[in-house]
């Protein structure tokens, strides 16, 4: 009997987040068959996302911040013996670190879910330049994103690969079929999904709705530090009775379902899976023009828009009210994207790369 690759992904939480939700749904539908899969994951807060599938063993570090697992993560690499380290997020940067004093058996795939070199000083730069070559493989989401990370690691391309955030079509339409919880009115129904965040541009979405002169309903669903300030300009600029916001919905499907139509503000985003979700569920979406994978998943003019500032922003909205788009367009560029693509591609990644 052939032995089965064992991967041990690393994660510093399940909280309520885009690379939470991807490495949840991965790891739920791992064949547990043919692999062998362990969690590590520093956080004991009750998960968002949570793990249901028994075929994985995990591992709580608990400590109260990532770098200081270093211990008990080494100790749990030496006692199990990964084939492969699979890390996201905090526990990439200390897995870099950590890369010398593991068996040289293991390898270090890392997930890399934002611009990392965007926002980074020269000096910082160089050190993500020298600390990056550790890595066995890096994975990223979008193609763009690749470009992106060669043209500072050039070194690091023969070890890179482009594999989609996964989208679970069946799981998103059941969801979206369970009870609505908010009366909406008669008139179009806009939304957005997105931690309440700076870099998630909802202030540029309200400055775009304020050019409208027709009643809507425009849904912020999520939570963050910029509350304070959305709410301030919704109440200057009398936004009241036109915008709800809703915190975290632990089901946000059936509110999204009823939209006429998805509005993304963020300037920078490594790959939309809200986008995805809308899509799916035959909704059209508009999101600025930006670097990341916003662009490898809208057509503008095809299957929703790309708008270069706020003013083309609402004449998008108008011209999706005006102008419907199809449901076979909307839906026709999924396939790349589904759970099943996506799932094969990573189990030929271990198996072929465990031989």
């Amino acid at each position: 009997m052939a032995i089965k690759p064992k991967i041990l992904f690393l994660i510093p939480s399940l909280a309520c987040g885009g690379t939470e939700k991807v490495i949840s749904t991965l790891i739920n539908h791992w064949d547990g068959e043919k692999f062998d899969i362990l969690l590590g994951v520093n956080s004991k807060e009750i998960p968002f996302y949570p793990i249901t599938n028994t075929a994985v063993s995990i591992t709580i570090f608990g400590k109260s911040r990532v770098r200081y697992t270093w211990i008990m993560l080494l100790k749990l690499i030496w006692e199990e013996r990964p084939d492969y380290i699979f890390s996201v997020l905090d526990f990439t940067r200390l897995m870099i670190l950590l890369k010398p004093f593991v068996p040289t058996s293991c390898k270090l795939i890392a997930r890399e879910s934002n611009y990392l070199f965007e926002w980074l000083n020269i000096p910082q730069k160089v050190l993500s330049q020298y600390l990056y070559s550790n890595i066995d493989l890096l994975v990223v989401q979008s193609a763009l994103m690749e470009q992106h990370i060669i043209q500072y690691l050039p070194e690091i391309a023969p070890r890179t690969l482009v594999i989609p955030n996964p989208i679970d079509t069946a799981l998103v339409r059941k969801l979206a079929q369970m009870p609505l919880e908010y009366n909406l009115p008669n008139c179009p129904v806009f939304i957005t999904i997105a931690r309440l965040d700076t870099i998630k541009g909802h202030l540029r979405i309200l400055e775009a709705l304020t050019l409208l002169d027709f009643p809507f309903c425009y849904f912020i669903v999520g939570e963050g530090q910029e509350r304070e300030t959305i709410e301030a300009y919704i109440k200057q600029h009398q936004l009241e009775s036109k915008v709800i916001l809703t915190g975290e919905l632990k089901n946000p499907f059936p509110l999204l379902k009823s939209a006429h139509i998805y509005l993304q503000g963020s300037y920078s985003e490594a790959f939309p899976n809200v986008i995805l979700e809308a899509l799916c569920l035959e909704i059209t979406p508009i999101a600025f023009a930006i670097s990341g994978g916003t662009s490898e998943i809208i057509h503008s003019g095809e299957n929703g828009f790309l708008a270069n500032d706020v003013t083309s922003f609402t004449k998008s909205i108008l011209e999706v009210l005006a102008n419907p788009i199809s449901t076979q367009k909307l839906l026709q560029n999924l396939p790349p994207f589904e759970l099943n693509t996506v799932m094969s591609t990573y189990e030929k990644l271990f198996t072929e790369n465990n031989k």
